[in-house]
C-alpha cells in the first residue's frame, strides 16, 4: 500500500493522473490521500475499478471479464472457481405434518400453520402436541397442485 501521506499535493496528483484516476475538484491533501487510499483499497481487494479516462484512446476497465470458457464473471466471482461445495444431506428421513397454527416449542423448534416438512424425530415430538397431524405426501401434492 502507498504511503500517501508522506507524499506532497504535487505528488499525489502525479499518482493519480499515472493510474488514470480523476480527482475531480478535490484539491485539499486530506482529500486526495482519502479518495486515494480508498481506490488503492479496493483495487487491492481484486475489485477492479472503473475510472474517467482522460485519454480518449483509453476504454474504462471493467469488472467483468470472461473466463477459460467463455463465461462472463466478475472479479470476486473468481475467488470461488477452484472451490467444491457439498451438498448438505438431510439428517434423517424427513415426514410432512399439518399444524392448525403457528408453533414454537424451545427444544423441538418453529413450525408455521399448513404443511411442514420435519425430520422423523422431530415429527415424533410435534405429534403428540394438539392440532398437529402428520400429512400424507399425496395430501401435500394435492394441496401445492402436484
Amino acid at each position: 500500500m502507498s504511503n500517501f501521506k508522506s507524499m506532497t499535493i504535487a505528488q499525489l496528483k502525479e499518482y493519480a493522473a499515472e493510474n488514470n484516476i480523476d480527482l475531480g475538484k478535490l484539491k485539499t491533501k486530506s482529500e486526495i490521500v482519502s479518495s486515494l487510499s480508498s481506490k488503492e483499497e479496493l483495487s487491492e481487494n481484486n475489485l477492479v475499478l472503473s475510472t474517467t479516462v482522460k485519454d480518449k484512446g483509453h476504454e474504462p476497465k471493467s469488472a467483468t471479464k470472461s473466463n477459460s470458457g467463455g463465461v462472463v464473471t466478475t472479479a470476486t466471482a473468481d475467488n470461488f472457481t477452484n472451490k467444491e461445495f457439498k451438498k448438505e444431506e438431510p439428517k434423517g428421513d424427513k415426514l410432512a405434518i399439518f399444524s392448525e397454527k403457528n408453533v414454537a416449542w424451545s427444544s423441538v423448534g418453529r413450525i408455521s400453520k399448513g404443511y411442514n416438512i420435519v425430520t422423523k424425530e422431530a415429527a415424533k415430538m410435534w405429534l403428540t402436541r394438539k392440532g398437529i397431524r402428520e400429512a400424507s405426501p399425496s395430501e401435500v401434492a394435492s394441496h401445492y397442485g402436484l
